[in-house]
């Protein structure tokens, strides 16, 4: 592999300073890299389980983390709604190999996540041939430390493929570095097979439990939770998806989903973990530590840029709710996610600030202050209880056009500044939780059944394991479920809009009128969507899970995936409409508000219709490429254009040497 600019940075803890630093290496990507560490410095414990310390958070993970991750996962499979230049373009589905956002998440992976991973297991393996074992620590604790590694370089590459599809494969790091070796592309098939036996791997390797001081680290469930993941994954791939010179069609379904529900039954067996409510789940008190659900995380930890998460700060719809700027006023659920949550669901309030009627709708900082919005910090305002807020008038002022920006992982500025440091502050960011794991389940029963994907099925099999989690979380069961609901009959063309404006006489003089705006963009909102889909997406909304969720789909059947695209309504948005005067109080409700799709029809055609009427313009033109994207099969983000160069020409099919251990890179 080709590097250049290559910078070094002593991160470790305990074995930071005990680095052997290169000047000669050369880093494509440009971001921090591990080199080879000194042996006389590697003579403790602590120094050992050191090594894998920064692959749970920090600086190998940060560009990951402070933009791909949410715009990917949560913005091209539109949950979070963000029509703002280069991330707007991912979530609108415009998206190019020039965009730099995917170079940053591609960057993270392979010279932060991969190099490292590989740097730890090259540094364990000499130890382990030199049997230099230090006193204190016994060999399976040594392993333990290699396990970790592997763990953490299957994951790295799974979502690598689950991005990228035929993308590099990177083993030996080092050995590429000195040899100057440029690596080829190669097929999911070869991806699939090495990413199945490094978690095996590390299956083998990591211990079952932790002491309660390093109960954050990985143990043998996190790596049975991702070998269930994985499985399912393959076993999803029953259709020939285009756009690959090596399609992946899993030969044997059924063996596969078999061997996911091994592993996952594993972890839920082990009576180790327990579900709660999403409260306590994303709870300010416990946001630096697991949560009783948590099976394999990421810890950031407050420090200085690129310590600590960029995501409250990302996320927040002010400062108020985070140290100094909040980058998120114009970023919330797409409406399509945003309806099919039920009023009294409390997994609502706990993912979004909402415009809602009574007392339910109020927040708290971290710091403890109070936060109203809607209708009850109106009233609150009146009798001067509140501390701060917003009315939906005061959202649509600023132009957060959502009504319901993003508030899991969100929680405020902490006055003891124990938590909080702009850019850089404590987050448990969970990869795999046990209602995953349930939700896991509940697909490998469905799909072992036989039953069409948009046929709602009452097996308790199935339905046992969704209910559950709804169940603990507060939400209402279910007595039937597809797995995708097909809404393609159920559209609406033409809806009707009815507009009082002001209008010019002519003579000088206004005069009320009604007129009538048709949307002719075809419309799926008047469904709630409650499909196995949609329950994922509202469990799982900004925790990383909906594009993973969403390639399954198109795995399974690549018209469906589309379809899902198509049927989203990503554009709708809410708007003031015009007939409602401002001291009226549906400012504050979501019924005073026109929903619009894909583009601002009815402002533009009230625009054109009556030039002076007396109205607001409303937001620009947003259009939505889903077209675009579907005929470029952007299912597979492009590999960014400034990694390209350093990749060998074509893919290439080495499933047989990742088999027989002879895989060269």
């Amino acid at each position: 592999m080709n590097f250049s600019n290559l910078k070094y940075r002593s991160l470790l803890v305990g074995a930071g300073a005990c680095m052997l630093l290169a000047t000669s290496c050369k880093d494509f990507l440009d971001i921090d890299l591990y080199d080879q560490y000194s042996p006389t410095c590697l003579n403790t414990k602590e120094a050992y389980e050191s090594l894998t310390a920064p692959l749970y958070g920090g600086y190998v993970w940060s560009q990951y983390e402070g933009k791909f991750a949410w715009c990917v996962n949560e913005g091209v499979s539109g949950v979070l709604f963000n029509v703002n230049d280069q991330e707007g373009a991912l979530f609108k589905l415009s998206i190019g190999d020039d965009n730099s956002i995917l170079k940053e998440g591609y960057t993270s992976l392979y010279s932060g996540v991969i190099a490292t991973s590989n740097q730890v297991i090259k540094t364990v393996a000499d130890s382990v041939s030199a049997n230099a074992v230090p006193t204190g620590m016994t060999v399976g604790e040594l392993y333990a430390v290699m396990g970790e590694a592997y763990l953490f370089r299957a994951y790295a590459h799974f979502l690598a493929t689950e991005y990228f599809g035929e993308c590099p494969l990177v083993l030996n790091t080092s050995a590429d570095i000195a040899n100057n070796v440029a690596v080829p592309r190669v097929s999911r098939r070869t991806l699939y097979a090495q990413i199945e036996k490094d978690l095996k791997t590390a299956f083998a390797c990591l211990p079952q439990t932790r002491t309660k001081a390093d109960k954050w680290r990985a143990t043998k469930y996190s790596a049975a939770a991702l070998l269930g993941k994985l499985y399912l994954t393959m076993g999803s791939c029953r259709a020939v998806t285009p756009g690959l010179t090596y399609p992946y069609v899993c030969a044997n379904p059924d063996a596969m989903l078999d061997s996911a529900k091994v592993y996952l039954d594993y972890v839920v067996a082990s009576k180790e973990f327990q579900l709660t409510t999403h409260a306590d789940l994303f709870s300010a008190t416990t946001r630096n530590e697991p949560s009783s659900e948590t099976i394999f995380a990421l810890y950031w930890k407050m420090g200085a840029y690129g310590e600590g998460s960029q995501y409250q700060s990302q996320m927040a719809p002010g400062g108020d709710w985070s140290n100094g700027s909040g980058w998120g006023g114009g970023k919330g659920l797409t409406y399509t996610l945003y309806n099919s949550f039920d009023e009294s669901d409390p997994r609502k309030k706990e993912l979004c600030f909402y415009v809602g009627e009574g007392e339910g709708n109020g927040y708290t900082t971290a710091d403890g202050r109070n936060a109203w919005y809607g209708e009850a910090y109106t009233k609150k305002k009146k009798d001067g209880s509140v501390q701060f807020g917003q009315d939906g008038k005061e959202f649509l002022s600023q132009g957060q056009h959502l009504l319901n920006n993003i508030k899991k992982y969100v929680w405020g500025v902490d006055g003891s500044a124990v938590h909080s440091k702009g850019m850089s502050i404590d987050r448990r960011q969970d990869i795999i939780r046990l209602s995953d794991v349930y939700m896991m389940l509940a697909e490998v029963a469905y799909l072992k059944s036989g039953a069409e994907l948009t046929a709602p099925v009452t097996d308790a099999s199935v339905l046992s394991y969704v209910n559950e989690v709804l169940s603990a979380h507060g939400a209402q069961s279910l007595t039937s479920m597809a797995y995708f609901d097909d809404f393609g009959d159920k559209h609406k063309v033409g809806e009707k809009f009815e507009f009082n404006v002001t209008v010019d006489d002519g003579n000088g003089s206004g005069v009320q009128k009604t007129i009538a705006v048709f949307d002719t963009v075809s419309m799926f909102h008047a469904e709630k969507r409650q499909d196995y889909m949609q329950q994922r997406r509202k469990e799982f909304a900004m925790e990383g899970h909906a594009w993973l969720d969403l390639k399954r789909l198109y795995y399974l059947n690549p018209e469906l995936g589309n379809k899902f695209l198509v049927q989203m309504d990503r554009g709708c948005q809410f708007t003031n409409s015009p007939e409602i005067p401002e001291g009226d109080g549906r400012f504050q409700k979501e019924s005073g508000y026109a929903r619009l799709a894909l583009v601002n029809l009815c402002n533009k055609e009230l625009k054109k219709q009556y030039p002076n009427g007396n109205y607001k313009e409303g937001d620009k033109e947003v259009e939505i490429f889903v077209t675009d994207f579907i005929d470029k099969n952007r299912w597979y983000l492009p590999i960014p254009s400034s990694a390209k160069a350093f990749l060998q020409s074509g893919v290439q099919d080495l499933y047989d040497q990742v088999m027989s251990n002879t895989y060269p890179y």
